[in-house]
């Protein structure tokens, strides 16, 4: 009887140590507000780096488009320059073009710069430089190129 006094004490206290850990298991299972704080914190900061990120992103690729776009027309105008008939047709050339047949909000200027050339003078050439602006470029693109009389 004694023996059955002793196992059952021992059932009843493994019981209630049961319990407790079962008790301690779902208080643990849940998170506090701090860890919930702290986890939230963490997500905004990261969400707003990546939205930074992305901003900066679409700004450089933006730009680099339009950056692109201005050297092919400047590129194309020497290219014009280049295929003068003439040596002194390449002076026609020179000035402002307010609006570029396709590309509107750009604006193109073409400078002619005339080296020696007398009867004196070894040195005949001509300097033509082409600079374009448009939307979005803080500075001109510019391209240049030298092309001695012909």
């Amino acid at each position: 009887m004694r023996n059955d006094r002793l196992e059952t004490r021992h059932a009843m206290a493994r019981a209630r140590g049961s319990q407790r850990t079962r008790g301690r298991a779902r208080r643990r299972r849940a998170f506090t507000l701090i860890e919930v704080v702290v986890a939230m914190t963490l997500l905004v900061s990261v969400l707003t780096a990546m939205g930074v990120f992305a901003v900066r992103y679409a700004h450089a690729v933006t730009e680099s488009h339009v950056r692109s776009t201005a050297s092919d027309l400047a590129t194309a105008r020497l290219e014009e320059v280049k295929g003068a008939s003439r040596y002194s047709a390449i002076d026609d050339f020179a000035g402002k073009e307010a609006s570029v047949t396709g590309y509107e909000k750009f604006s193109r200027t073409t400078l002619v710069k005339h080296v020696g050339g007398a009867a004196a003078d070894f040195d005949d050439y001509k300097i033509v430089t082409v600079e374009v602006t448009g939307p979005g470029l803080e500075t001109p693109v510019s391209e240049t190129t030298v092309i001695s009389s012909f």
